[in-house]
């Protein structure tokens, strides 16, 4: 779970799980290769329905993130301390410390690899301020569904952390990061489904495999019961007690 983390370094105000009237629903199931600086890579997974995504570490993972489409809230389960966590997103407007200008730049090195889909990937590299800070493989085209799902996961993390831009020390302002994490957080999707993808602080990962239509459990998109549930507003101003 280490990357899913990475990706909720924020999370909002809890809700009551639904009730699911079926055991098995649609869906679409992802396996991806992740990697970090000085970390073995990992396997990640994420499951796509028309109603919500989840993030975890493969069948049988206790702890999970959980974006519910519908309602548009994403929980962080923690299986250690029993807790949900969530996260809504936030109608703020904020300005960057600096200007930062984007560019996006087409390599064309891809000439030989294969086909998915019927489409051959292409490879863009992102640069902000003139630094390299990201590179992405894509595939037009590919998975809309979990692409839109994917924009609309980064829109409510990118929204919270502009709500704390404010408190972040000026040495810790970099263009890369601040353009990744709030003022351009879905640039990297612009060119169609990344089947590749790497930054500058050698995060990235593979799409090992995906399959469309599958029969998806509808409990794995259930909240446990009996868990402590807190929002990220709360855990920030001091309210949240892990000792009741």
């Amino acid at each position: 779970m280490r990357k899913i983390v990475t990706w909720l370094f924020l999370l909002c105000a809890a809700c009551p799980g639904r009730v699911m009237p079926a055991p098995a629903q649609q869906g679409t199931l992802l396996l991806f290769s992740e990697y970090e600086k000085e970390v073995e890579p990992y396997r990640t997974r994420v499951i796509v329905t028309e109603d919500y995504m989840r993030f975890d570490d493969g069948e049988g993972a206790p702890d999970f993130i959980l974006f519910d489409r519908k309602a548009g809230v994403i929980f962080s389960i923690n299986s250690d301390d029993r807790t949900i966590m969530s996260l809504r997103g936030k109608s703020l407007k904020v300005v960057p410390p600096f200007e930062l200008k984007q560019d996006a730049r087409r390599v064309d090195d891809m000439q030989d690899a294969p086909a998915i889909a019927g489409v051959r990937p292409q490879h863009y590299v992102l640069t902000t301020n003139q630094r390299h800070c990201h590179d992405v493989v894509a595939v037009p085209g590919l998975l809309p569904d979990v692409l839109a799902a994917t924009r609309a996961f980064n829109a409510i993390v990118a929204s919270n952390n502009a709500a704390t831009l404010q408190f972040l020390p000026a040495d810790q302002q970099e263009p890369c990061e601040l353009s990744r994490s709030i003022f351009a957080f879905n640039r990297h999707l612009e060119f169609g489904f990344p089947v590749r993808e790497w930054d500058n602080r050698g995060r990235g990962r593979v799409l090992l495999d995906f399959r469309e239509n599958v029969e998806v459990d509808r409990g794995l998109f259930a909240l446990p019961e009996g868990y402590k549930r807190f929002s990220i507003e709360e855990l920030r101003e001091g309210r949240v007690d892990f000792n009741e």
